[in-house]
């Protein structure tokens, strides 16, 4: 008889516990910080030099704008980008000065939410358009690394014939 009732006084204790507290995800909006970076493929990441890059950050249920701004910095390391074996979990892209964009979106939920990127913004001619969609977790900031999103894609400009020049057929074909 002792067991049983040390078992109701713990059901007990433990339905006060839950209703005294605030569920896991209130009303409140918690700060939830989260950085993008934009990379070539097999390349480095896309910096200030070709333009940066165009990042939107929006909320897949409403449509509403979360964040939105242009990635800048520098291309990252080198050496850990393109030419020491990678292991898993290592930070390659995050490196110091490498380019990012960085937003603070204040949730009260969990969120799905497409994060749009297109760039080189200084290349009009050569711009990449990608996406990812994730769900954000009020509070979970995604640092480091961050969320990274590969574009395919060379920057191509044309030396000859230049814009005024026609092209000729002829020997040089």
């Amino acid at each position: 008889m002792t067991i049983r009732r040390y078992g109701l006084f713990f059901l007990f204790l433990a339905d006060i516990i839950f209703l005294f507290t605030s569920p896991s995800f209130s009303a409140e909006k918690v700060p939830t910080k989260i950085i993008v970076r934009v990379v070539a493929k097999d390349s480095k990441v896309i910096g200030s030099g070709v333009g940066g890059a165009f990042v939107r950050i929006r909320n897949l249920e409403t449509g509403e704008i979360l964040a939105q701004g242009k990635q800048e910095g520098g291309t990252g390391d080198t050496e850990s980008i393109m030419v020491r074996p990678r292991k898993r979990g290592e930070i390659i892209y995050g490196t110091s000065g490498a380019a990012s964009f960085q937003a603070e979106i204040s949730l009260d939920r969990p969120t799905q939410v497409e994060i749009y990127t297109e760039a080189p913004l200084a290349y009009p001619q050569s711009i990449q358009k990608g996406s990812k969609t994730l769900t954000l977790i009020p509070g979970k900031h995604i640092l480091g690394e961050g969320v990274i999103i590969e574009l395919d894609g060379l920057i191509v400009n044309i030396v000859s014939p230049s814009q005024k020049e026609s092209f000729r057929r002829g020997k040089n074909c």
